[in-house]
């Protein structure tokens, strides 16, 4: 039996724990917690990075500061890069795919429906990652978890925030829709749908891979924790009377680095959505929940 335990994380800004406090993440959470239970205890390292695809065909743009959103290093570059020992890894949590699919895609409602990029992103992609993953880190008892996503948006989101978020991503409701429930049930329903078929394709893939070292984690995240839903939502919003201030303990310490990583003259968008990179992923109840996920798989 190992007498310690090296934990390795791979993905995208939910592994990575975008506007979180590394004592805040959930991949150290679980370190922490498995730590009593080896006489060694447990160490940690990320090599997980916000924006990051799968990278199945390829990754495009340079790399960028953990907490600025960008596409590379790709997590199969990130799971080929590594080298320290892989063959000596007893767990690696890693995730993939929405960024694949792409953020703004999902969210919003003229595009096409995502049926689709969730089955090359979430299927796909993914097995092509499982496959490289399992070959690398190959110890018999390593376990590779998957974690799973989340609805974004929910029937119980506060539609005010749902329009102002919208419009981080250049997504305005149309002069021709009166009705804001006209405007926003359609993009409620891409979120539920990528979160309900996104888990399906996780699963397949975990499946076609046919290696009982893989495991899908869910998030056990429900419609009440969706972005904006007061009290119970499990994921950063904005505050919605302060100019949409990012509510993440890290935003001071993210400004800089998206001034730098975007600071043309043409790249407003890009660096306001940047200062507000955390909104839509999981707060720090939000990462106490995936630690107990992937805690109760473990055990």
């Amino acid at each position: 039996m190992a007498t310690n335990c090296r934990i390795l994380s791979l993905g995208d800004s939910v592994i990575w724990g975008q506007g979180l406090l590394p004592k805040e993440k959930f991949d150290y959470l679980v370190q922490q917690a498995l730590t009593s239970k080896y006489s060694g205890g447990a160490t940690l390292e990320s090599h997980a990075h916000s924006g990051a695809v799968i990278g199945a065909h390829g990754a495009k743009g340079k790399p960028e500061p953990g907490e600025v959103p960008a596409s590379r290093l790709s997590i199969i570059e990130q799971c080929a890069a590594y080298s320290n020992a892989p063959e000596t890894i007893n767990l690696v949590l890693i995730d993939g795919g929405i960024n694949d699919v792409g953020v703004s895609t999902i969210l919003n409602p003229v595009n096409p429906p995502l049926d689709h990029a969730i089955v090359s992103a979430c299927h796909d992609g993914m097995l092509t990652l499982l496959k490289k993953v399992a070959a690398k880190f190959s110890a018999p008892s390593c376990k590779i978890l998957v974690t799973g996503y989340y609805p974004i948006f929910s029937p119980k989101s506060n539609p005010l925030g749902v329009i102002k978020m919208l419009g981080l991503y250049g997504i305005g409701k149309p002069d021709f829709i009166v009705d804001d429930a006209d405007f926003i049930n359609p993009v409620v329903d891409r979120c539920e749908q990528f979160f309900k078929q996104s888990a399906t394709q996780l699963m397949q893939a975990v499946q076609d891979a046919g290696d009982g070292r893989i495991t899908l984690v869910r998030s056990g995240f429900t419609d009440e924790n969706a972005v904006f839903v007061p009290r119970t939502s499990l994921l950063w919003g904005l505050g919605l009377s302060a100019g949409l201030k990012p509510e993440d303990p890290v935003a001071a310490q993210r400004r800089p680095l998206c001034d730098i990583a975007h600071g043309g003259p043409f790249q407003l968008p890009a660096r306001e959505l940047c200062y507000r990179a955390s909104a839509g992923h999981p707060n720090v109840q939000g990462a106490v929940q995936f630690s107990r996920q992937i805690l109760k798989t473990l055990s």
